[in-house]
């Protein structure tokens, strides 16, 4: 919708560990300590370390990857403005959120009282 601003480096994932992957009909939830989170509504590419990646409009194809990641950590986020922002973690597996920046958010991040709509 707005896209992934090129200023902001989404730092506070790094460290956090996973604690929850949580599916609704349109959306995948990725729930982490410290009350980081984010909710994807779009596109997700998940890739196994070393591996392709998927890229997916519906979340439920990457359901083994994504509940593999519980209690793994977050080692660096990369973020490729304005299109999309990856999750790296400590297995080498990578979560990209993707903006189509078509008119509907894609995904939105909560850190603690903040608020990010992508």
């Amino acid at each position: 919708m707005y896209g992934v601003p090129a200023d902001e480096s989404f730092a506070f994932f790094e460290g956090r560990r996973l604690d929850a992957v949580m599916y609704g009909r349109y959306q995948v939830a990725l729930s982490f300590d410290g009350e980081v989170s984010i909710q994807i509504e779009g596109e997700i590419g998940v890739a196994a370390a070393g591996a392709a990646e998927e890229v997916v409009t519906d979340a439920r194809d990457v359901a083994r990857p994504l509940l593999d990641l519980l209690a793994r950590t977050v080692v660096s986020v990369r973020v490729d403005p304005p299109t999309s922002l990856t999750l790296v973690f400590d297995d080498g597996t990578e979560v990209r959120a993707i903006d189509d920046l078509g008119p509907y958010e894609s995904f939105t991040i909560h850190h603690g009282m903040s608020l990010w709509i992508i």
